[in-house]
């Protein structure tokens, strides 16, 4: 897609501007605890003036102003995270095949699968869990395949500094990128802060600088920057010598950035409970400010006389006495009773509204876990946290996969793996950090006797590597034919054995 500075302008002040990334930063601050409670001033209330029929702000000093921002949208996003990926994700490599695989077919799937996993590295699992997080907060997350010191990386982009470029037709397709940030320019007196553009078509990259032209905002191409550009260079040494042959210019022939998506609507996770958050939050800090303020307690006065009144409330506050001189003054006490159960019975249905809506699992809710939950129980509770963890599986399987194509261009390119294999022939799979009740799991899986031993190891909670484990029982089953024929020979008598199992027998020969 052809790009200009007029365009690129137009581009991100839409998108500065727009619905979609003020969601995004709504997202990133509620899960930091930045609620919008904090912003609120609740020493300031609106009064209607009946005289003049306007509405009037009327601000009192005196009222406390605590503000209680809650946690929940922070527990939520990180329920799903350990939910989704608290466990190592499985991706290996596996060859299509009629009939039982041989053990050298085994051997070649397990080395590419770890040398795809030596390209992706020790820090990918981390990555994938950052982007979980951030396609929750932010609808979207984004990853951007590059090369540092000849290594294969994936770096990770915040999605409010990205404009995706789409076909028209489909509106599915990358065309077109732009990744915008800022930095301060420190030439400049005072420092000012200046954006910068890269802008990624399928072949190359360009970048733009925000300029000033006559008090008009511009972004001019950077001209420190050759062309034409690529997407990424790559050093080719001579191996005898070590010394830089040449550096070669390459492209994806692909828009080289990954969208994961959160649901298919792109929406927050923060979206369908703000209000609920906000009203909560709103009534809890009222509460606390009801109890600081000592509300429940209206002081009736009488033909007092010996203070002011500012006076008195100090003294009544700080030293719970007044003093007077007039012998027909007194102040009586009128107690309050504040609604503290009517008050618990809504913040109780806000809180449940919350995480039906926000689809998490209520940990501190004992009504709905109770002591011993059976495991129809459990998989009742975690219904709405699984279908909004599949809802973003389904994005992030489709961005794994893309992932491996460009990891495979990679092994391809180094001449590692043959030019045939392609990204699905690769098995992914995400394993859930679901709570189960493992004995009746177990407990059905020794009763089942249609199900074979391999799908039973599948199942079963304490089995992490299938096919080890069907290589430990084999080994097992040939120990025990092995110590059982050193009991029973062929003969068929029978022999005492030693605690380490050898044969009690005297060598009559050698005696």
């Amino acid at each position: 897609m052809a790009i200009d500075s007029r365009i690129i302008k137009e581009l991100i002040s839409e998108f500065n501007m727009s619905d979609i990334k003020k969601k995004m930063l709504e997202g990133e601050r509620y899960y930091r605890d930045k609620n919008d409670i904090l912003q609120k001033d609740l020493k300031t209330f609106t009064v209607f003036d009946q005289k003049t029929g306007q509405k009037q702000q009327i601000t009192n000093e005196n009222k406390s102003d605590e503000h209680l921002p809650h946690g929940f949208y922070w527990k939520q996003v990180n329920q799903k995270k350990s939910y989704i990926c608290g466990k190592p994700i499985t991706i290996t490599y596996n060859v299509p095949t009629d009939g039982d695989k041989k053990e050298k077919t085994k051997s070649a799937e397990k080395k590419i699968t770890n040398m795809v996993w030596n390209t992706l590295g020790p820090q990918f699992e981390k990555l994938i869990k950052n982007r979980v997080k951030e396609a929750s907060n932010k609808g979207r997350a984004w990853l951007h395949p590059n090369y540092k010191n000849g290594k294969l990386v994936f770096e990770k982009y915040p999605s409010e500094e990205c404009i995706p470029i789409y076909d028209n037709e489909t509106q599915t397709y990358l065309i077109g990128f732009i990744h915008f940030y800022k930095i301060q320019d420190l030439t400049t007196e005072p420092v000012e802060e200046r954006t910068y553009v890269e802008y990624w078509d399928e072949k190359e990259v360009r970048y733009f600088i925000e300029t000033k032209v006559n008090n008009t905002t511009v972004y001019l191409e950077d001209v420190t920057k050759p062309r034409p550009m690529c997407h990424w260079y790559r050093e080719v040494y001579d191996n005898a010598l070590n010394n830089l042959k040449r550096i070669e210019r390459h492209s994806w022939n692909r828009v080289p950035f990954i969208e994961i998506e959160n649901n298919e609507e792109k929406m927050t996770d923060l979206e369908p409970i703000k209000p609920l958050i906000d009203a909560y939050d709103l009534i809890n800090s009222g509460f606390v400010n009801t109890i600081e303020d000592l509300k429940e307690i209206i002081w009736l006065i009488n033909g007092y006389g010996a203070e002011d009144l500012l006076t008195l409330i100090k003294n009544l506050k700080v030293n719970g006495v007044a003093r007077t001189n007039d012998t027909a003054g007194h102040i009586d006490a009128k107690l309050l009773d504040i609604p503290y159960e009517a008050r618990q019975a809504l913040l109780k249905g806000l809180k449940e509204l919350i995480y039906e809506f926000g689809r998490a699992v209520d940990t501190s809710n004992k009504d709905l876990i109770g002591q011993a939950p059976s495991g129809v129980a459990l998989e009742f509770l975690y219904t709405d946290l699984d279908m909004k963890a599949d809802d973003m599986i389904g994005g992030l399987t489709s961005a794994l996969y893309e992932v491996l194509w460009y990891v495979l261009q990679d092994l391809k390119m180094q001449g590692k793996i043959p030019e045939e294999i392609n990204e699905f022939d690769f098995k992914i799979e995400f394993n859930k950090s679901r709570i189960f009740n493992e004995t009746e799991i177990i407990n059905t899986l020794n009763n089942d006797s249609t199900l074979s031993l391999k799908s039973k190891l599948e199942k079963h909670p304490y089995c992490d590597d299938v096919d080890k484990e069907l290589q430990r029982i084999k080994e097992e089953k040939e120990e025990n034919m092995k110590i059982q024929s050193r009991i029973f020979n062929n003969s068929g008598g029978f022999e005492e054995n030693d605690d380490e199992g050898q044969k009690n027998k005297t060598n009559t020969n050698k005696e």
